[in-house]
């Protein structure tokens, strides 16, 4: 498995996802992201931007380890983001 960092977080409040970007250790990036109520409903929080938030910082590993299998599988969408949603953590 990939080492990663996570390089940058923002919100794309239009799809109400949480973006970040990976980056391996050879420098390579990946744009990703997890729905708002994908994460909040499995985390089993209440579904806020906020609860997102405290979701990634506080399960980063857990997340960034799901969106490495996306990035493996070249499951990437049509805008080439690998987006983990709710049919994914079930």
């Amino acid at each position: 498995m990939s080492q990663w960092s996570v390089d940058k977080i923002w919100w794309d409040r239009a799809r109400e996802i949480l973006k970040f970007r990976l980056i391996d250790e050879d420098g390579e990036k990946f744009l990703c992201g997890v729905t708002q109520i994908a994460i909040n409903d499995y985390y089993g929080t209440d579904d806020t931007e906020e609860a997102a938030e405290e979701n990634f910082d506080n399960n980063e590993d857990e997340i960034v380890a799901i969106a490495n299998f996306l990035i493996q599988q070249d499951a990437a969408d049509e805008d080439g983001l690998y987006l983990i949603t709710s049919g994914i953590l079930r």
